[in-house]
């Protein structure tokens, strides 16, 4: 993969192929026949189990950052469990996945069952649209998820540009997979783009919502998902850094020589700030405690002292708090080999601009 060094190195070069992808990108996104195809899919999978609830599609194809060949992840609400009523019953989402399979007509090629990631999904090809796809069953938290991310996305174009060249490179390396999702990269991008004030941390959205109402899912609250559209004239950064910068700023800031430091720490996505390991339960409380409307989620955080201490209790690597599920690191993959892998491409890609 030198090329891509050296292309990276070729300032201009570079900056014209990520421009092209944008591009191809945007023409793909609002292309009607796409969305057409979309809808398609959408009504194909509703039709597999009758009056039986809402599909919803999350991910790059929501926030605008997928490409003709990228999969679509899918969320099938069965009925009323789009909160989370069966998010912890794992056996039940797999009964759910079963029952589709079983429904599915020959539309629907290859389907296979996943159980070894996070989330159960079932995997297939649907034929008449040509997607390649990921179903699953648990809860509206992704599609929530996906919707707060194209927030970000829309703060600031140099945003999005970022993402996308960050994605195209870890395209590049091969470095995206099951255990590494394209939503885990963006969470690590968007987390460097608030220490250089491009985007707000997640509780300035919070103060941005204190008029409106708690909606929850899964037992946290996601009002901050919702009714964006009001906050786009107060987010635009006055930073006049440049997208080729800020892509420079996010390889060192995950290069081996700052990453020996951030395994120390836990990436608040709330605060934007680090948070020292030990201390990182009560610290985090402490500094929400003060904010008026933050006592839906802190009250919720402070019930999984043990899963939090679990899952950002590693010392030798880097962790990443959830912005909405804040006992969840978003990337738990990012350990021994991997992250030595991820690290060190950022390293020598940093060295190369």
């Amino acid at each position: 993969m030198d090329h891509f060094y050296e292309l990276l190195s070729e300032k201009t070069k570079f900056c014209h192929q990520i421009e092209c992808l944008i591009t191809s990108i945007d023409r793909i996104n609002n292309d009607p026949v796409v969305k057409e195809r979309l809808e398609k899919l959408k009504h194909s999978i509703e039709s597999c189990v009758e009056n039986c609830g809402r599909v919803y599609i999350y991910g790059s194809r929501m926030y605008g950052i997928a490409k003709d060949d990228s999969d679509v992840d899918l969320y099938f609400d069965t009925g009323d469990c789009f909160s989370g009523k069966i998010a912890d019953d794992y056996t039940r989402q797999l009964q759910l996945i079963d029952l589709f399979v079983k429904a599915a007509n020959k539309e629907f090629i290859g389907l296979e069952i996943i159980t070894e990631t996070r989330i159960p999904i079932v995997r297939f090809t649907h034929d008449s649209t040509n997607f390649n796809c990921d179903l699953q069953f648990r809860s509206g938290l992704a599609v929530l998820n996906s919707e707060l991310i194209k927030l970000y996305l829309s703060m600031d174009e140099r945003v999005r540009w970022v993402v996308i060249a960050v994605k195209h490179w870890a395209v590049s390396f091969q470095l995206l997979c099951d255990d590494f999702s394209t939503y885990s990269l963006i969470w690590l991008v968007l987390y460097v783009m608030m220490q250089y004030k491009i985007v707000p941390p997640i509780i300035d959205l919070w103060r941005m919502h204190q008029k409106h109402a708690p909606i929850y899912t899964e037992g946290w609250d996601t009002r901050i998902c919702f009714n964006y559209d009001q906050l786009k004239p107060k987010k635009s950064s006055k930073s006049s850094i440049s997208k080729l910068e800020l892509l420079r700023y996010v390889f060192e800031f995950y290069s081996e020589s700052n990453s020996i430091i951030l395994q120390k720490y836990v990436l608040c996505t709330v605060l934007g700030e680090i948070l020292p390991k030990k201390t990182f339960y009560s610290t985090f409380i402490t500094k929400v405690n003060a904010i008026d409307n933050y006592q839906c989620q802190t009250e919720k955080f402070e019930k999984c002292e043990t899963l939090i201490n679990t899952n950002f209790g590693s010392f030798n690597r880097i962790e990443l708090q959830n912005p909405l599920k804040l006992c969840n690191n978003v990337i738990p993959w990012l350990s021994d080999t991997n992250m030595n892998v991820f690290i060190d491409l950022c390293t020598k890609s940093a060295n190369s601009m």
